[in-house]
């Protein structure tokens, strides 16, 4: 008697260790930066990474929910999740509506416990905005009546997300629309035009602002002032320097003692490098990198240009991020504040970024499913019982190519120049 046991199965099984992975050394390192300041806050070194670990199994559950829906059906939520994303960000201005903390007004709260970051939220929406509506407009794109909209939208977004104010998600955001557009078929005179003009903006607000300006001088030399504006950067330093190569041990780093800002939000990567140190640093880096991977190979491999376009701005969105929080760490770009996906402590980010990879896992699940269901037509048609006699002689239809040549699937829009 045999089992009937499906050896394969049509998940990217190496995507989702690799985010696991990355999940699990977060709450690791969660619970080891925060555990102090939880002790001192509320007599229990677990507050924070009991917090985040619900917030985990929530995002886990939100993952699969998201990996077995049709990607093609968030064509009719792209819409409605946009406006309830600008609604929220507009919502998070209103005096005594949106939470301060640290200078910047971009938590909405429900109840004694229950918080929310809607530029996380917006990340998501206009990811999900974009592929539905950029995915139809492939023969369009270039023209004003794509590029205009384009602008308008992330215009807006952006703006309320500078308002809040939170430069770095605006950063962040821009960049992704921009590699969504460039990925629907915008030709390089017309990407180089909107990225210049970004990049323009996003100079004049870093200068704008006294505090931003310092920053960027800070930046260039951080003990000009090592009390104040640099405090951040030498200690982040400080950290990676005493993690060496090994690290000085999971839970025995110094640095999270009062020395570091952030511990276990934006800092938590040089927590990371000080109690793990290179090794551990490098382990970060490379799963990233296999994120990177396996993001970009499903898009190349979607089944048409919105899933293609999802798995890019998903992909894009995950690894720019990270790569930003570390090389902030390593004072390799200015000081932002933005979180290391998965990593840092924060229910709306490590959420929402767990329903983006689900969204990434069904858009390579679809490919993958095709595939299996066109296996099993081919081992049915060779097996007899559902072939059709093809007719021969000269009735028979004319073979143009090679009998190896297979067609390929393309999604992509005309040639660039």
């Amino acid at each position: 008697m045999k089992l009937g046991l499906s050896r394969t199965t049509t998940y990217d099984l190496p995507l989702v260790a690799v985010v696991l992975v990355l999940l699990f050394l977060g709450l690791a390192m969660v619970y080891s930066a925060s555990g102090i300041t939880a002790l001192d806050a509320n007599d229990d070194p677990g507050t924070f990474l009991a917090q985040q670990s619900a917030w985990a199994a929530l995002g886990i559950a939100a993952m699969f929910v998201a990996s077995r829906v049709d990607y093609r059906m968030l064509r009719f939520v792209a819409v409605p999740l946009l406006v309830v994303a600008v609604v929220l960000l507009g919502a998070v201005l209103i005096p005594g509506v949106g939470v301060s903390a640290g200078g910047a007004t971009r938590w909405l709260r429900f109840g004694g416990s229950f918080g929310l970051q809607p530029a996380e939220l917006a990340k998501l929406a206009i990811i999900v905005y974009l592929a539905t509506w950029l995915g139809g407009k492939r023969e369009q794109i270039g023209s004003w009546r794509v590029t205009v909209p384009f602008i308008l939208i992330t215009t807006l977004v952006v703006g309320l997300v500078v308002a809040e104010p939170d430069l770095g998600t605006a950063i962040v955001v821009v960049v992704v629309a921009l590699a969504m557009y460039f990925a629907a078929g915008a030709r390089l005179r017309e990407f180089a035009a909107l990225g210049g003009l970004a990049g323009v903006v996003v100079l004049a607000l870093a200068v704008a602002q006294p505090y931003r300006l310092q920053r960027l001088v800070t930046f260039l030399d951080p003990w000009s002032d090592p009390q104040k504006y640099g405090f951040q950067t030498i200690q982040m330093l400080y950290a990676l320097g005493l993690g060496g190569p090994f690290g000085e041990g999971l839970g025995a780093g110094k640095e999270k003692f009062g020395y570091l800002p952030h511990p276990y939000t934006d800092s938590i990567f040089a927590v990371l490098g000080d109690e793990l140190g290179l090794a551990g640093t490098l382990v970060i880096v490379l799963l990233f990198l296999g994120l990177a991977f396996r993001g970009v190979r499903i898009a190349l491999r979607a089944e048409d240009a919105t899933g293609a376009l999802l798995a890019t701005g998903v992909t894009m969105w995950l690894c720019f991020q990270a790569w930003v929080n570390m090389a902030v760490v390593a004072s390799l770009v200015p000081m932002t504040g933005i979180t290391l996906p998965f990593i840092s402590y924060g229910g709306s980010s490590l959420c929402v970024g767990l329903i983006a990879v689900g969204i990434l896992l069904n858009v390579g699940r679809a490919r993958t499913t095709q595939r299996t269901s066109v296996s099993r037509a081919s081992r049915r048609w060779r097996d007899g019982r559902t072939r059709e006699p093809a007719p021969r002689g000269r009735g028979s239809p004319t073979r143009n190519g090679s009998r190896r040549q297979v067609p390929v699937h393309r999604w992509s829009s005309r040639p660039r120049g």
